[in-house]
């Protein structure tokens, strides 16, 4: 046999173990978000959408996650309105558990949120809020608790580390310094099982 060969065959090994070992589920909670250094009160929003737990070990699995998410913040100002950032996120999850298997679980994980709304597309044809940048890099972290018949219960915080004041020109940004999102998210997923 020659390398290409066996590569394929190892290759193919791997999918098919992964496959086996990945359940796709939906996901449903609550935001609670926040621009930092901003005259805004927090925002509550919702998220939903979809993942895809694939299980490498007792004590270990990685869930890639794609959803919907409503952020942003209130204003009690009558010169300026609120802000709502509407964000398609795509998130890679690690997910440690204290036990074999099941139960009690700590999350840490990054990805990127892509604003529905002022995106590249829209900014380059002036048509969206140049002033909300396109798109946010984010980190995570938090616990849960995935109970047997495959109901996951979930409170993480995230973290935006890409300023969403995108050219620095909007008034309700008084402070000096990046405006970054901070989200806290409660909610529940449910893994199918196949």
């Amino acid at each position: 046999m020659n390398k290409l060969s066996i590569l394929s065959i190892v290759a193919g090994l791997i999918c098919v173990t992964i496959s086996a070992q990945a359940r796709p589920g939906i996901k449903l909670g609550v935001n609670n978000s926040t621009i930092s250094k901003t005259l805004l009160d927090s925002r509550t929003g919702l998220y939903i959408g979809g993942i895809l737990d694939i299980t490498f070990s007792d004590y270990y699995a990685l869930q890639p996650e794609v959803f919907y998410s409503s952020q942003g913040g209130t204003s009690n100002s009558t010169e300026f309105g609120d802000v709502e950032i509407d964000y398609l996120s795509l998130g890679v999850t690690n997910k440690f558990f204290v036990a074999p298997n099941k139960g009690f679980h700590f999350i840490i994980g990054g990805g990127l949120d892509f604003n529905l709304k002022s995106n590249f597309v829209n900014i380059l044809n002036t048509e969206g809020d140049g002033e909300i940048s396109p798109l946010d890099v984010v980190v995570y972290g938090g616990l849960g608790y995935e109970f047997g018949l495959g109901l996951i219960l979930e409170a993480r915080y995230k973290q935006g580390t890409v300023s969403i004041d995108f050219l620095g020109g909007d008034d309700l940004y008084e402070e000096p310094g990046s405006n970054l999102n901070g989200v806290f998210q409660i909610g529940a997923a449910y893994k199918f099982k196949l």
